[in-house]
């Protein structure tokens, strides 16, 4: 089995991590240049200062049992992950379709069960009663709402900590949230790092594996000093997988009406 690099999970440093940190700015301007946006639409660049500025300002821990996400910003952050990710063409009609005091009431009990009982997993079965709504998007909702500590589940972000750096198949169940809550809290510790700070290394590291990615490896060393690099605050597979939020070409379920049976199934 081939050595972990410098910059895989198990082995970055932090210096290394804030290096990496440091270039997602460029990176995700980047691709929204290149994505572009049609008129009247926000640009990707726009979105993510939403979901890691703007959105985490308004619903973050300082926030705490005052305000909560409500049908508007729940659509924008699920705008933001289908142009920051994956393009799921049914998911906004789907998430669109709920009523607004739903969303908001929904939100605010699930936020409750985490912060009272530590529970994410109870928290994401809350949020994802509510259509067009799985487990990767429920974790971004929540994640919001406590960045420090809850990680987005994130294919970059799977890949990197859970699948050491490999574009692994991913069924986006609970289960595999977990595991990739497990690794997120263990490099948190390990670095002192933030969880919106492991989602941006991650997606800088997946996305820019064959170009920058390259010549970073080959460049930094396995633990530069930190005074050496700039501080920052802190697949296509085979066989076909179980998107949380993707439709088949058959009529959607409705997920306020998903059975017992269908939720364990994914987890």
């Amino acid at each position: 089995m081939a050595k972990p690099t410098p910059l895989s999970a198990a082995k970055i440093s932090l210096a290394a991590f804030n290096e990496v940190l440091g270039r997602y700015p460029a990176c995700i301007q980047a691709i929204s240049q290149d994505k572009g946006a049609k008129p009247g639409q926000k640009t990707l660049a726009e979105l993510d200062e939403y979901r890691y500025g703007e959105a985490v300002t308004a619903f973050g821990p300082e926030k705490a049992d005052t305000k909560f996400l409500g049908v508007d910003e729940v659509k924008t952050l699920v705008e933001w992950k289908l142009r920051h990710g994956k393009f799921r063409p049914t998911l906004m009609k789907l998430v669109s379709s709920n009523d607004p005091d739903l969303v908001q009431t929904t939100v605010q009990d699930a936020v409750k069960q985490y912060r009272d009982k530590s529970d994410i997993s109870g928290a994401l079965g809350i949020l994802t009663k509510l259509k067009g709504i799985g487990p990767a998007t429920a974790s971004l909702l929540l994640a919001v709402h406590d960045p420090d500590h809850v990680i987005f589940f994130a294919d970059e972000a799977y890949y990197w900590l859970c699948g050491d750096g490999k574009k692994v198949p991913l069924r986006y169940n609970v289960k595999e949230y977990n595991s990739l809550c497990q690794r997120s809290q263990a490099l948190s510790q390990r670095l002192g790092v933030k969880a919106i700070d492991i989602e941006r290394v991650a997606f800088v590291l997946m996305r820019q594996e064959s170009g920058n990615v390259a010549a970073a490896r080959a460049t930094l060393d396995p633990e530069p000093s930190v005074s050496s690099v700039a501080k920052v605050t802190p697949p296509k597979t085979k066989r076909k997988t179980v998107d949380d939020d993707a439709n088949d070409p058959e009529p959607p379920v409705r997920r306020s009406k998903r059975t017992k049976h269908s939720f364990e199934s994914e987890a």
